[in-house]
């Protein structure tokens, strides 16, 4: 069985390589030999939706890595099936840098807020299941019916932004920014939240 603190730095090393991955893909536009004012503004405003994209992104998997590093400091023990189930949750992160360049290119394309939808989907279903196996299937840590409740309601929004990218993309962004907002709340705003 692999030791807790083995799992947690290869998922540390895997969070790094995504985001370094993700910052690739933000490349100043070139400007031509005899640029005007107007070009370099151009060159700035072709960098927003990269740059939004990419914030996005990162704020998302920031909230994961915390979330994964408090569920894995609380942990008795590890086992085998938890190894895999965290396989899985990596492996959907590692998908977050393909829709993150595309809708960073196309942020107005349905299909790319749709895959943008279902890759975070995946990453919160990965999740969920995760906490579900610790909590509901291994017993390892007490069942916490609001985080689980909590979860399950993220990745069913995000399940949703995927046909909603097709009604309008707008909805689905206010799901995939909404989301990120739902986990910085303090707890004095989650009423049934535990202490």
């Amino acid at each position: 069985m692999m030791s807790k603190n083995r799992i947690e730095a290869f998922s540390d090393g895997v969070i790094a390589i995504i985001i370094t991955v993700m910052v690739f893909d933000l490349k100043i536009p070139e400007l031509a030999t005899n640029f005007t004012d107007t070009d370099v503004w151009n060159a700035f405003r072709a960098l927003i939706p990269k740059i939004g994209a990419y914030a996005l992104s990162y704020l998302v998997l920031a909230i994961m890595w915390l979330n994964h590093h408090a569920l894995f400091d609380q942990l008795p023990h590890t086992t085998s099936k938890l190894v895999w189930y965290n396989a899985f949750l990596l492996f959907a992160m590692s998908l977050i840098p393909a829709p993150t360049a595309f809708l960073a290119a196309h942020p107005l394309l349905p299909q790319a807020v749709m895959l943008y939808g279902l890759v975070m989907f995946l990453n919160g279903l990965g999740f969920y299941l995760l906490r579900w196996y610790v909590e509901a299937k291994a017993q390892l840590l007490a069942y916490n019916p609001f985080i689980q409740r909590s979860n399950r309601i993220t990745t069913l929004l995000y399940l949703a932004s995927v046909p909603l990218a097709w009604v309008s993309v707008y909805i689905s962004f206010l799901i995939f920014i909404g989301i990120p907002i739902w986990y910085f709340l303090p707890d004095k705003f989650h009423s049934s939240k535990p202490s």
